[in-house]
């Protein structure tokens, strides 16, 4: 499903860029080609202007100044006394350049019946554009002038094939670029589409892997309920209160586990709502000191709690999840603890961060696994596997922590065990 969405984003945005680099492409094209024919154009006009200024001031044409100048000018002249070609025209001119100035005069003479003639020191002309019988593009003019008592006419033909070249090369190259750029912008469409895909499938993946994790996680509890009222109905007395006691020992674990998906949905959701107060940090670690001392002597582990000797601020939280933060990575220190082995609880106060610090001397978290254990249902190997926990619990602690805007890091104690520190940094605003 996600392959065929990258690859329709793709030629979406590839579409989408690449109409609009043919678009700017061909605009510009449009306005370049028609700013090179207006002044090629202009420049056969300014030619024409300066040949018929040459031939008002010549008393006598020679065939080795019109030849020269149609030369220079890349013209193909012919010209006419009284309506009758001048002996240049049939010595100079070859049989094709006769027949396109014949061809171009009986046009001109068409389109433009009325050309007035030129007086003796004044000339006439009319350009235009013409296509020859064979195709091929000219600028043409024609011309008349009033000399030595007669009339001078001619036609005068340029060529377009430099025009044609230059047009032609441009669209080419034009065309190049286009495709060039369409192939990079595919490649880069590809690429941040992929990326910008990513989180979603990671998101997708994760929430696969959490269904699947909470369906097994449901399954067992639920097993165990049945499998525990199956048998109840035909035990004695004794047999059932033993039955009943098992069904609400696995009732109370399935109540655990619900509500901490429900915890962790709240935080995807952003419904996670914090109820922020000012809170005295080292009177909140006694009280949670307190509420675990007799659990942690029933598993042999000596309890310690050290507290700054100086006043620190307020700090801006919600106790009763920085509570529940603290109660989970207690009750796993106990849980994973050595009897004879110790966890100990400390706040300090450090250039407005404040660091909380929960410490036992267990079998501690391997180096592999220390990126992995904040994710859901992520126990470690066996020796840190039980039954009482889901592997929810530091992802718990992890989110609860991330919406204060506070960090939470995993170390080793020296000696061996695991040292968490959970880092706030809201002190009180009347602090």
């Amino acid at each position: 499903m996600y392959k065929k969405l990258h690859r329709r984003l793709t030629l979406f945005f590839t579409g989408i860029a690449g109409a609009i680099l043919i678009a700017m492409s061909v605009g510009y094209l449009y306005m370049s080609e028609n700013e090179l024919t207006h002044n090629h154009a202009l420049i056969f006009s300014s030619s024409v202007n300066t040949l018929l200024f040459g031939l008002e001031q010549q008393d006598n044409l020679t065939w080795e100044w019109l030849s020269k100048t149609s030369a220079n000018q890349h013209f193909i002249l012919a010209l006419y006394d009284n309506d009758t070609p001048i002996a240049y025209n049939r010595i100079v001119l070859s049989q094709e350049a006769i027949t396109l100035t014949n061809e171009a005069k009986a046009y001109a003479q068409k389109h433009f019946p009325t050309l007035e003639n030129g007086s003796h020191y004044s000339a006439v002309h009319q350009e235009f554009s013409w296509d020859s019988s064979f195709g091929d593009p000219y600028y043409a003019s024609i011309i008349k002038i009033r000399k030595n008592d007669g009339i001078i006419s001619g036609i005068i033909l340029s060529s377009k094939r430099t025009l044609t070249t230059q047009i032609q090369t441009q669209r080419i190259r034009f065309l190049i670029l286009n495709i060039a750029g369409i192939a990079i912008l595919l490649l880069f469409s590809y690429y941040y589409t992929g990326r910008l895909l990513k989180p979603i499938i990671e998101s997708r993946k994760k929430q696969t892997a959490f269904v699947a994790a909470a369906s097994h996680e449901l399954r067992t509890p639920i097993a165990v309920i049945c499998s525990a009222i199956s048998a109840a109905k035909s035990a004695n007395d004794v047999q059932k209160e033993h039955f009943f006691h098992i069904i609400e020992e696995e009732s109370l674990r399935l109540s655990t586990l619900v509500n901490d998906l429900l915890l962790l949905n709240r935080a995807d959701t952003e419904r996670f709502a914090l109820d922020l107060q000012p809170v005295e940090l080292d009177t909140l670690l006694l009280d949670v000191f307190e509420t675990f001392e007799p659990l942690a002597k029933e598993h042999q582990i000596t309890p310690k709690i050290e507290l700054p000797e100086e006043p620190i601020p307020s700090c801006n939280c919600d106790a009763k999840r920085i509570e529940q933060t603290l109660g989970i990575l207690i009750s796993n220190a106990l849980s994973y603890g050595k009897a004879g082995g110790y966890v100990k609880l400390a706040v300090s106060y450090d250039k407005s961060i404040f660091w909380i610090t929960v410490e036992d001397n267990g079998i501690g978290i391997s180096d592999q696994d220390k990126p992995f254990i904040f994710e859901r249902f992520y126990r470690a190997e066996s020796s840190r596997s039980s039954k009482e926990h889901f592997g929810l619990g530091l992802c718990i602690a992890h989110e609860i922590v991330t919406a204060h805007d506070g960090k939470i890091i995993v170390t080793d104690t020296p000696g061996g065990g695991a040292r968490f520190f959970i880092l706030l940094g809201h002190p009180a605003a009347h602090s």
